[in-house]
This record gives structure tokens, C-alpha cells and sequence, in this order.
């Protein structure tokens, strides 16, 4: 697949300034965090629970930031991307865990972009027939890729990443132009912590940090080492580039959430029908479904290309398999179509609903265990030398690590032990269908966390390493002094036998000279 190179030539490119290597790949890996999905999600949370959750949305936006800044670095400094580095750090069975969350991520990404085309489908036509509008989502993708790459690399890593430039930009002038009186609130320093909102929470987390897209985007940028001599300049435009995208990311999250909290005082989602009814009143215009079915569509371009880069990087380096971009890229349709298909299928509208904020939740799963190594290997100064991260970024990223853990941590509480609306739904205790077993949400949950937790104790190979080489320099140097005396003292004893020898020799001399 030529786009997919292209993807690769545009990080490499010969451009003087690095914003025109920067910016392109940065607004690549920011189309993945808009799809339709990650809407809906904000949508219900905020028609919920109001402006309760804007401020950890806030702080998930500047995790996913620090995240990706800090895959970058490792993909420059190292040359090597995040997944190879990992395993060759870490064990097989750890490699191993990386790689199915890595691939959870991937296919619950995937699923949510099919589903979110189909919602679109069915809004601009009308209908109500999800089974037609899913096949059409898996045609469309899979052609598109195809279609918008020209056989030059370069010109198809520059259309690429104008594509998701405008993407990017019809999504929040889309939204701005729809709501010319965007609610403003102060009153979203405290957010107000339940068991209630921790599904929501899960959703809204797994929305904004999505485990996969550390690994694509350490493996694009690890061309660029090759190119300069000086990192120092290329950090900080990767740095801007990832805020400036980043920012409009937030800014879209923050308008629907705030949109929703606004319309929600009458309008309260319990149905699929209900959450389009508030996405109507959000979205005024006539043309607003049309609109956002040609973005998804160009969107989902851009997410299939990403999408194939990251399914090549984990399954080369974590198990080992090295197949073809094409048998990637058919691949990941063919797994996501096959569920996306039964749950319409069983479930109906309302199950296609449920599914897309469960997905979200399900990538939430992977991120405790999946920050880890990138902090790890950023601040390990035996892979990163001299670049490694100053300690205040150390910080920054371990509260990061923090904040995903707690999250997980309260909502395995709560699905165990809790007896909130959402619990009792996952249960099959009310009329919503139940799409993934009680059991098997607990069984996910408590392993992800446990795996979180081994691998918070499990150092890298090459700590170990450093700190025999750390232990061998204070070693030596506590034995150099000792050293120095034992070669003093033979100094010493040397020059005294040879005076000895010396006062003999005269002694002897003297001696004869007198007989």
C-alpha cells in the first residue's frame, strides 16, 4: 500500500523546516481521537452528568499529549519504535500482553470507526438499516485507501496529511458553525467522582488515549534521526504540533459536552433514537449529516492507514509475524465487520449504541499497562542517553500512569461490588441488551489492572544492566585508591632495596679501595 510508505516519507522528508515533518504526522495520529464514536461518547456524558467530568476530560487530553510527545522522542533518539524496543526490554510473556492490548485497542478502534459510518448512512438517508449501512461503511474503506494513494510516496504522505488536516478542521468549524453560543462554565474545577459516572469516565478516558496510537506514531517518526544532527529543535516542534492538533481535539470533546449539558435539562438519553434527537438539536443545520458523513468517510482513511502501521508493528515485534500492509489492512475489516454485523443484527439500533460507548471503555482496559513502557524507556538513560526525560516529565508522566489506574481501579469496584444504573444494565437487569457478559467485563477489568501492576514492578533488562555498570564505576572507583597505595608502597620498597643495594655497592667499594 503506497499510502502507507507515504505515511512513513512524510516524517522523513527534506523539507528545511521541521513543522512541515512535524504537523503532517501529528494531524495523521489526532483524526484517530474524532470519529463518530468518541462523539457519542462525549454526547452521553455530558447529557448525563452535565459539566461534572470537562476538567478530566482536560486531563486526559494532556495525558494523550505527554504520551505521544514522549513516543516520539523514544522514535527519534532510538531510531527504533516503541514495540521493538519493548521486546527486546521485556519478556516474552510480557510481549505477549502488550501485543493483545495493543491489538484490543486496534480492534475496538476499528469497530467504532465501521459503526460510527453506519450511524451516518442511516442519518443522511434516513433509514434505519444498519446491516446495509455496515456493509457500505466496509466497502468504502477498504476502496478509499486504494483510491486517494498516487504512486509517488511523497505526494501520498502530502495528501495524506492534508486530508486529515481537513478533517480535522471541517470537525471544529463544523461544530463552531453550529453553535455560534458555545456554553461557557467556571464551575468545572471540582469534578464530582461517583460510581455512577465511572462508566462514563472509562468511555471519555478510552476516547482520548488510545494505547495503539503510541506505537504508530514512534514508528513513523523513527526515520527523522537519520535526517538531523540536532534533535533538540525537531522535540520541540513535535511537541507543538502535537498541542496545536491536540488542542482542536479537546475543543471539539468540550463543545459536545457542553452542547449535550446545555440541551440535556430536557432531554435525557436512555435510547439509540434519544441520542440522536440531541444530536438534531445540537446540530441545527440541514446539511450537518451530510457534512459529517464525508468527514467520517475521510476520517476513516486516515485511521485504516494509521490502523495497518500500528497492526504491523505489533505483530512483527511482540509475536513475531511479518505479513503484508495489504493482508493488515483486509484483516482488520474482516475481524471488526463480523462483530459490528451480529450486534446489529441481535441487538438492533439499540445494541449499535451501547457498542460504540463500550468500546471506548474496552480500550480503557489497556492503558494503565500500556503507559508504562513509554515512560519507562523515555527516562531510561541507557536507551535515551543524553535525551532522556528531565525528572519534572518523569513526574508528569507517572501521574498520568496515576490517573488511568485509579479510573480502572474505581470501575472494577464498582461493576464488583457497586449497584449503580449502568452495573445493573451490564448485569441484564434492565430492557438494554447485554452485549458482553457480566463475567467477562470483571475477568477483563481485574486482569488488566493485575498485568498494570506486574509490569509497575517489572524492570527493564537494560535497568539491570545500568545498574551493574553504575555498581562496577563505584566499585572501581573504591578500589582505585587502594590501588594507587599498594603501587605507592612497592614503589617504596622498591627504592629502598635498590638504595640498600647502592650503600652495599659503596660499602664494598670502600673496602677495597682500602686494601
Amino acid at each position: 500500500m503506497e499510502a502507507v510508505h507515504g505515511v512513513e516519507s512524510l516524517a522523513g522528508g527534506d523539507g528545511r523546516h521541521h513543522v512541515s515533518r512535524t504537523l503532517g504526522t501529528a494531524l495523521l495520529i489526532s483524526v484517530g481521537y474524532i470519529d463518530l464514536g468518541k462523539w457519542v461518547t462525549a454526547v452521553d456524558a455530558g447529557a448525563r452528568f452535565g459539566y461534572d467530568l470537562v476538567l478530566l476530560v482536560l486531563f486526559f487530553n494532556f495525558s494523550a499529549v505527554l504520551n505521544q510527545y514522549l513516543s516520539t522522542c523514544i522514535g527519534m533518539v532510538t531510531g527504533k519504535n516503541l514495540a521493538e524496543i519493548s521486546s527486546q526490554e521485556y519478556s516474552q510473556f510480557i510481549c505477549v500482553g502488550l501485543g493483545l492490548q495493543a491489538g484490543m485497542s486496534l480492534f475496538t478502534s476499528e469497530l467504532t470507526m465501521i459503526l460510527g459510518i453506519a450511524v451516518g448512512y442511516n442519518l443522511v438517508f434516513d433509514v434505519d438499516d444498519f446491516i446495509t449501512a455496515i456493509i457500505f461503511a466496509c466497502v468504502v474503506i477498504n476502496v478509499l485507501p486504494y483510491l486517494l494513494s498516487p504512486r509517488d510516496k511523497r505526494m501520498a504522505g502530502t495528501l495524506n496529511a492534508c486530508i486529515a488536516g481537513f478533517t480535522l478542521l471541517c470537525f471544529v468549524l463544523g461544530l463552531l458553525i453550529s453553535q455560534p453560543e458555545i456554553p461557557l462554565h467556571v464551575n468545572v474545577m471540582f469534578p464530582k467522582l461517583s460510581g455512577e459516572s465511572a462508566y462514563s469516565l472509562m468511555a471519555l478516558m478510552g476516547a482520548n488515549i488510545m494505547s495503539h496510537n503510541f506505537y504508530v506514531h514512534s514508528s513513523i517518526v523513527q526515520v527523522q534521526r537519520a535526517h538531523v544532527h540536532t534533535l533538540g529543535a525537531l522535540f520541540h516542534d513535535h511537541l507543538f504540533s502535537i498541542l496545536f492538533t491536540f488542542t482542536g481535539v479537546f475543543l471539539v470533546n468540550y463543545v459536545l459536552l457542553s452542547s449535550a449539558a446545555a440541551e440535556s435539562s430536557h432531554n435525557v438519553i436512555h435510547t439509540f433514537h434519544d441520542a440522536v434527537e440531541l444530536m438534531n438539536e445540537i446540530f441545527t443545520s440541514s446539511m450537518a449529516p451530510l457534512v459529517l458523513l464525508a468527514v467520517l468517510l475521510f476520517s476513516s482513511h486516515i485511521i485504516a492507514l494509521t490502523s495497518v502501521i500500528a497492526s504491523h508493528v505489533v505483530t512483527e515485534h511482540f509475536f513475531g509475524a511479518n505479513l503484508s500492509l495489504v493482508v493488515h489492512h483486509v484483516l482488520l475489516k474482516l475481524i471488526s465487520m463480523i462483530p459490528a454485523i451480529y450486534f446489529a443484527k441481535v441487538a438492533g439500533s439499540e445494541g449499535v449504541y451501547q457498542l460504540i460507548i463500550l468500546c471506548p471503555v474496552i480500550q480503557a482496559f489497556t492503558l494503565p499497562s500500556s503507559v508504562i513502557p513509554v515512560f519507562r524507556i523515555a527516562s531510561s538513560s541507557w536507551i535515551m542517553g543524553n535525551y532522556r526525560v528531565s525528572l519534572r516529565v518523569e513526574i508528569l508522566a507517572f501521574l498520568a500512569f496515576c490517573l488511568t489506574l485509579f479510573i480502572n481501579i474505581i470501575f472494577a469496584a464498582e461493576i464488583l461490588f457497586g449497584d449503580s444504573a449502568w452495573t445493573n444494565s451490564l448485569k441484564g437487569n434492565t430492557e438494554t441488551p447485554v452485549l458482553i457478559p457480566h463475567t467477562v467485563l470483571i475477568l477483563m477489568s481485574c486482569a488488566s489492572i493485575a498485568f498494570a501492576l506486574f509490569l509497575a514492578v517489572t524492570p527493564l533488562k537494560s535497568s539491570s544492566r545500568e545498574a551493574e555498570t553504575q555498581e562496577l564505576c563505584v566499585h572501581s572507583q573504591r578500589e582505585a585508591p587502594e590501588e594507587i597505595q599498594r603501587v605507592n608502597s612497592q614503589h617504596q620498597m622498591k627504592s629502598a632495596t635498590q638504595k640498600g643495594v647502592e650503600v652495599e655497592a659503596d660499602v664494598c667499594t670502600d673496602k677495597d679501595n682500602g686494601t
